[in-house]
């Protein structure tokens, strides 16, 4: 029972990263978007890590409160 309460947590903690990571990668490429040549790439890889680890928290949300 304790290995799954570190796990949850660990997921929890996993996931905030990459948020936190995919929000500034985000911010970059648009502050810089007028300096770099891939800014849109650097762009859209920040959505779908935005969108996977926002997805990953929601799933951990939903078990911890079923």
């Amino acid at each position: 029972m304790g290995s799954t309460k570190k796990y949850n947590k660990f997921k929890w903690i996993l996931h905030t990263v990459f948020l936190i990571f995919a929000l500034s990668l985000i911010v970059i490429s648009l502050v810089a978007w007028s300096e770099m040549d891939r800014a849109f790439l650097y762009l859209l890889l920040g959505i779908v890590y935005a969108a996977e680890s926002g997805f990953g928290l929601y799933k951990s949300v939903q078990q911890k409160t079923v």
